[in-house]
């Protein structure tokens, strides 16, 4: 196939835009000859570089960046979506096919030039069969090359159990199928386009087909960033006012501070701003990026950036794992990007401070955080392009630190069933992320869990959550009174001497979690407040809340979720002395035994 990029530019015209590279990839499969029919999946719906220049830049979207900058001079380019139906690139390339209509019409006694062409996908196929081969025999070159772009496919031939899918998406999926394997559509430059945000959305037939070339188009990169804010294209639509003026941001550290958002997104940004009298400020940005990323990832995730002034040591106990956190700290500060963990796995009861500890960590390291909820949906095809979403914005956010609490809920493993395969989908589409040693450095994955038992044991491998930091309640007495000293002064209470005695004595053989002690706390100066003393907490007050303090939580549950982090531990330091040195397979039998209980 003749290249999509190939022809000269007159010099009097607007220099054509470098090709980004997932478009480069396009083009050097489509040169190769080896496919007819291509997915593009991913950031579909951004905005693409056409033509550079100072006083010309153009950005289009991806349907007119296909016409205008990849394929130029094809004989014919055509868009299909089960919305709009067949439509044209040009007047000229829809008066060249209904004059083969008109053809066809004769020919087959049809009046298809004068109706139009149909619309739904299965009867309009054996008309652009024909018209394909009509035009692959075309013996001027310049009207052989056809190109078919279709959009939203996945409402053609969905992800579905055989057994669900219609006749009319059966028929769908074979024909695509024929298509990829045609080699009369190789051999005659013509080429079919698939453009959906979700891959997994498609059937795995066609996904997994060898004859379909899949192409993913990532976020913005910094520089395409850069490029974009420096080439003038957001000065058209501000009414006057220029990214240039003063009191602004930088293009250059704008660049840098939009990671994560598709030039959609920014060009929303900065020129919602500009209309608006505002300037692009540090705060301004960093607040419109925080929303625009959990609007794109429909609120499914949280977007935070880190607390100065915030770290490591406003963690009350957890020393062991306090400090291999400050060794990652620092290898991340310091970018020792190959020696860093791929993910972190954070077991722990319920209330032992799993998300205070990695939110003082993210802090320390300087990095923005994206906390991951719960993002399946009940409706068809809608889990996966969540998970999509969601997938895309942290391949362009690094380097960032990607939470996920009660990872083995939104994990998930291979064995689900019952939801149609979507379970499986998803836990696939995790582990090859994870699994993707080139995101190292870029990406510290942390799963928080009080069940890590439940985690698939593909997740818990090396490479992926490999090192497992275990956090556990109060072990003695001196861990006892730190964690009463340290939320006391978060909470702005002044513990007595007496008091610390008190709690020393009576608590000190505790197996006390923060939680516990900041419910205790914040009782005791609920106390003092009623008895109009405000911040004056005394013994007796700590003693009324302690004597109250009935912790409600089942007790084997939380031995089962503590022999769990013992047992998923990967390193013996980070575990308490009673467990240090105790046999895995007693441990493992003593679980068994508190799951049947």
């Amino acid at each position: 196939m003749p290249s999509p990029s190939a022809a000269p530019v007159p010099s009097a015209t607007p220099a054509r835009a470098p090709l980004p590279a997932w478009a480069a990839d396009l083009a050097r499969l489509w040169n190769g000859g080896a496919h007819s029919l291509f997915l593009l999946h991913g950031n579909i719906f951004d905005l693409f570089p056409v033509r550079t220049g100072p006083d010309r830049p153009d950005y289009a979207p991806l349907p007119a960046f296909l016409a205008r900058r990849l394929f130029p001079d094809r004989g014919c380019l055509m868009f299909y979506d089960i919305g709009e139906g067949l439509t044209f690139a040009s007047p000229a390339m829809q008066t060249r096919f209904f004059e083969w209509l008109k053809i066809y019409d004769e020919v087959e006694h049809t009046n298809f030039h004068e109706e139009g062409p149909p619309r739904a996908f299965g009867q309009l196929t054996p008309l652009l069969r024909r018209f394909f081969l009509s035009a692959a025999g075309e013996k001027n070159a310049a009207d052989r090359g056809v190109t078919l772009v279709i959009a939203f496919p996945e409402k053609l031939v969905p992800a579905a159990e055989e057994s669900g899918a219609s006749v009319d998406e059966r028929m769908a999926l074979v024909t695509l199928l024929k298509w990829a394997a045609a080699p009369e559509f190789q051999l005659g430059d013509i080429g079919v386009m698939l453009v959906t945000e979700s891959a997994a959305e498609l059937h795995a037939d066609l996904v997994q087909n060898p004859h379909v070339a899949i192409i993913r188009i990532p976020l913005p990169d910094l520089a395409e960033r850069r490029a974009f804010l420096e080439s003038g294209w957001l000065d058209r639509s501000s009414r006057g006012a220029k990214l240039t003026d003063s009191g602004h941001l930088p293009a250059d550290d704008l660049a840098r501070r939009t990671s994560g958002l598709a030039l959609l997104r920014v060009e929303q940004l900065v020129v919602t701003a500009l209309r608006a009298g505002e300037k692009l400020t540090v705060e301004l940005v960093s607040t419109g990026k925080r929303r625009l990323i959990e609007d794109y990832c429909q609120g499914l995730v949280r977007f935070k950036d880190p607390r100065p002034g915030v770290t490591l040591d406003q963690v009350a106990t957890h020393a062991a794992a306090k400090a291999r956190l400050r060794e990652l700290a620092w290898l991340i500060r310091n970018q020792k990007d190959d020696v860093l963990e791929r993910g972190v796995l954070v077991p722990g009861r319920v209330g032992v401070g799993k998300s205070f500890l990695i939110d003082c960590f993210a802090s320390e390291c300087g990095l923005p955080v994206l906390e991951i909820g719960e993002f399946r949906s009940k409706w068809v095809g809608e889990t996966e392009r969540q998970q999509a979403r969601i997938l895309l914005t942290i391949r362009a956010l690094g380097p960032v630190i990607v939470v996920v609490d009660e990872a083995d809920a939104v994990f998930g493993n291979r064995s689900a069933d019952g939801d149609s395969g979507v379970s499986s989908r998803v836990f696939a589409s995790f582990a090859a992320h994870l699994g993707d040693s080139s995101l190292r450095g870029r990406e510290l994955w942390i799963a928080m869990t009080s069940r890590p038992d439940l985690m698939a044991i593909d997740l818990k491998r090396q490479g992926r959550f490999g090192l497992c930091v275990p956090l556990f309640a109060a072990q003695n007495a001196d861990e006892v009174i730190e964690l009463f000293t340290v939320i006391a002064r978060v909470k702005k209470i002044a513990l007595s001497p007496e008091t610390l005695a008190y709690v020393r004595t009576e608590l000190g053989a505790r197996a006390l979690t923060g939680s516990d002690v900041e419910a205790i706390l914040v009782r005791a100066k609920e106390r003092a407040v009623l008895a109009l003393r405000d911040t004056d907490v005394q013994l007796a007050d700590v003693r009324d809340a302690v004597d109250a303090f009935i912790d409600p939580l089942d007790a084997n549950l939380l031995a089962l979720q503590e022999l769990a982090a013992v047992l998923a531990c990967s390193d013996r330091r980070f575990l308490p002395e009673k467990y240090r040195h105790a046999s895995r397979e007693a441990l493992a039998v003593s679980l068994a035994t508190t799951k049947r209980a």
